[in-house]
């Protein structure tokens, strides 16, 4: 096999296909849901403070940092975020995800976060944004089809730091549907490409990225069972009347029950990729003088 002929934009193409078909239902439209929305909020802000405080923490941040967060859901990294830099601009597609956002914005009285409810694809830099940014970055939110145009977009509104943090492995979310799948429909599932894929991307765009490795746990509350039945039936469209009660027996023996409701925890690792701006262009610069 000549490695070196293998597209990799199109490797990611496809397993967003795949994954598209598996799940039966975008990222944008199920977190379109405020309830659904409120879920993840929870699971992210207030039970998770720890792991966004270092996340915060690691990102080249300063006082007069104007910030590009793509894919910023209920405002997990923006809402901190905005207390330390000049600005945010966020972009979130999901109404549901912007309501929950807006509504931590009121109760702190946040006035720097500047909300685009859009996908990342359909932004007009010309006409939208303000750039350049001295930060542009997208956490766990590269549900792009076309991710290298998606980054060649990142790249030309920053004049700083890229930063993206995406799945690596198989997230412990996936476990559900990969144990559920074959006996509801016959089929394997498909989740979607992961950050092996990523970063022969940026590679092959002529980005050698800084990557780091974070293994973290996370947990989903529901005040009830049907509250996580629920859940789980507007993420998979796929899921009907009759798929219900393997799902309930599955989620039983998953889920741990707390004086909040119900807990379904699982692990995650995710990777950290980097580049600075300036390092590529003078990659390119010198690529080009070699050229000629």
């Amino acid at each position: 096999m000549d490695y070196n002929r293998i597209n990799w934009n199109e490797a990611w193409k496809h397993e967003m296909d795949l994954w598209h078909n598996s799940s039966g239902k975008s990222c944008k439209d199920f977190w379109a849901d405020k309830k659904s929305a409120a879920v993840y909020s929870k699971k992210h802000i207030e039970h998770h403070q720890e792991r966004i405080d270092k996340t915060i923490k690691g990102l080249p941040l300063t006082p007069k940092s104007r910030v590009l967060d793509i894919g910023s859901g209920p405002g997990s990294l923006a809402l901190p975020m905005a207390g330390i830099v000049n600005s945010v601009t966020t972009i979130e597609p999901s109404a549901g995800m912007n309501a929950v956002m807006k509504n931590f914005m009121e109760e702190k009285g946040i006035e720097n976060i500047i909300p685009i409810e859009k996908t990342w694809e359909d932004v007009n830099p010309d006409m939208e944004l303000d750039p350049p940014y001295d930060l542009v970055m997208a956490s766990m939110s590269l549900g792009m089809n076309d991710i290298k145009s998606a980054i060649e977009k990142m790249n030309r509104v920053c004049s700083g730091v890229v930063v993206l943090f995406w799945h690596a492995g198989i997230p412990g979310w996936e476990d559900m549907p990969k144990a559920l799948w074959p006996r509801l429909f016959e089929k394997q599932y498909h989740g979607g490409p992961k950050s092996d894929i990523l970063f022969q991307v940026l590679y092959q765009m002529g980005i050698y990225p800084e990557v780091k490795v974070f293994s973290n746990h996370f947990h989903e509350f529901f005040p009830s069972m049907e509250d996580a039945i629920d859940f789980y039936c507007k993420r998979f469209d796929l899921i009907r009347t009759e798929h219900l009660p393997l799902l309930e027996s599955y989620l039983e023996e998953k889920c741990f029950k707390t004086e909040e409701g119900f807990v379904h925890g699982f692990d995650h690792v995710s990777m950290k990729f980097s580049w600075e701006i300036e390092e590529i262009s003078h990659e390119k610069s010198a690529y080009n003088e070699k050229a000629v």
